[in-house]
């Protein structure tokens, strides 16, 4: 079994940082067609933790025009939470997010399977609240960068604009 110190995330594909010997690690799982992937996290206990599965959330989906089709509906709705659906085109509950506000903005939005398992976290930022830039940071369970996006900032309308940047190359910057 072939184990990895860490992992970093390229166009919406995991790959291994650094081989381990022994059996404490990341194991990233695919069919050779790319198809279905996997990364399971290996410690001392039985059963590995899985971190991704692209059966439940594939996140090379969010870079094609597909999940433009898919459906959102709101569920529940409060100052500082708002609860989701998201429905692809054939009406199928794909998964559900819950978004956290603070000073009616959003600041983050955390995305669970329909049966509840956590598949990926969102983080906005805001130069007007002192963050470097405007946009959004999706990450994976286990809190690894998975793509980044920056927007222009509308304050009138305290929404996102203009897409100024995506990027899906989440290389480790060298120490």
């Amino acid at each position: 079994m072939k184990l990895y110190r860490d992992y970093f995330w390229k166009m919406g594909l995991p790959y291994g940082l650094e081989p381990v010997e022994g059996v404490e690690g990341y194991k990233i799982v695919m069919d050779p067609y790319r198809k279905r992937v996997c990364i399971e996290n290996y410690t001392r206990k039985a059963i590995p933790d899985i971190i991704y599965d692209s059966a439940l959330l594939d996140f090379r989906h969010l870079r094609q025009p597909e999940h433009a089709a898919w459906q959102k509906s709101v569920i529940s709705e409060t100052a500082d939470k708002v609860v989701c659906l998201i429905r692809d085109q054939n009406d199928r509950l794909l998964f559900v997010e819950t978004h956290s506000f603070s000073d009616n903005l959003c600041r983050g939005c955390r995305v669970t399977s329909p049966h509840g398992i956590e598949l990926s976290r969102h983080q906005m930022f805001y130069t007007l609240l002192n963050d470097p830039f405007d946009g959004v940071i999706l990450y994976d369970s286990h809190g690894h960068p998975v793509m980044c996006k920056r927007y222009e900032y509308d304050k009138d309308s305290q929404q996102f604009t203009q897409l100024l940047e995506e990027n899906w190359e989440m290389a480790p910057q060298p120490s």
